[in-house]
């Protein structure tokens, strides 16, 4: 594979392609295909794509320290055992699901997830109840609000920065980040992604600190996305084209971190002609590597009583 050629690895046209995440303990990629309900287990070495059925649409999920995977759902959290398949609802939003649903998230490096909320409904010109929720000890608590379309949730690498985009506005945003406490502060503006590149999805942070980010292609223009990446500075040093309009997430993985694995999506019914290619699993090497996703601390996660 060259280095920032982005290359199909795995031709799977899934509807809504989203949040990879990269198991350094099982060397593979977890991944999500919202609009089809599913988790996915994606094994570079063989090629094999396992899939496991939600009960219900995902938005985002952490792999936890007890080898399970947490889903942020529609009406939820639900904790997927992986050796037996079973899922089990453990936490209720603190949203009205009929209204609202969880979206984009990452854990901190101290296992905390942060998730963000948007409109059921897909309504994207409603924002103003669009929030971001901070699970931990303190249980599930609503932290951010007003934040747009929120998307490209991240971290610096020594926890001491946050990050979240908001897509309509093509806008970066940068906190200081209280890692002991888990309170973001000092809310700016770290860069905006150039409106002919289009508008900023999932997003990560490297080893260096720079943030790279999926940007699905603009309204108008080439109809084609990419990944764009940014300087600690919040400089826009690097954008890599695919060939596909929806580009969604980026994550960094592979045995030296330095692959960067991109979802992307169909999602035909904005499209009355789909590009050959759309909702595949696509990667690319480079010379740069990422940090690995924390997992979430399992003892956060409150059951019903």
């Amino acid at each position: 594979m060259k280095t920032y050629e982005p290359t199909c690895v795995l031709d799977i046209r899934a509807e809504l392609g989203e949040h990879p995440i990269w198991s350094a303990q099982d060397s593979c990629l977890y991944w999500l295909d919202i609009e089809k309900t599913t988790i996915n287990r994606f094994v570079p070495a063989t090629g094999e794509n396992k899939v496991w059925k939600l009960p219900t649409r995902p938005g985002c999920f952490a792999l936890s320290d007890a080898g399970t995977v947490v889903i942020a759902a529609q009406d939820g959290f639900y904790e997927l055992d992986l050796r037996s398949g079973a899922v089990e609802h453990i936490l209720a939003p603190a949203h009205d699901p009929a209204i609202m649903r969880f979206n984009d998230g990452h854990t901190d490096t101290r296992g905390r997830f942060w998730i963000s909320t948007v409109r059921a409904d897909m309504n994207l010109s409603e924002t103003a109840e669009n929030s971001y929720y901070r699970l931990d000890g303190r249980g599930l608590q609503k932290v951010l609000k007003s934040v747009g379309i929120p998307n490209g949730t991240a971290f610096s690498p020594d926890g001491k920065l946050m990050y979240r985009a908001q897509s309509e506005s093509r806008q970066v945003f940068q906190y200081d980040y209280e890692a002991e406490t888990g309170t973001p502060s000092n809310e700016r503006v770290f860069a905006t992604i150039p409106e002919r590149y289009g508008m900023p999805d999932g997003a990560t942070v490297g080893a260096d600190g720079a943030y790279w980010v999926a940007v699905a292609a603009p309204p108008s223009g080439p109809p084609t996305g990419g990944v764009a990446r940014f300087t600690p500075d919040g400089k826009l040093d690097r954008f890599v084209n695919l060939p596909v309009p929806f580009v969604t997430m980026v994550a960094f993985g592979g045995p030296n971190l330095s692959t960067l694995y991109i979802t992307t999506a169909r999602l035909e019914k904005f499209m009355p002609q789909v590009p050959e290619g759309a909702g595949n699993l696509f990667a690319m090497e480079t010379d740069q590597r990422g940090i690995a996703e924390p997992k979430i601390n399992r003892a956060f996660l409150k059951r019903p009583s």
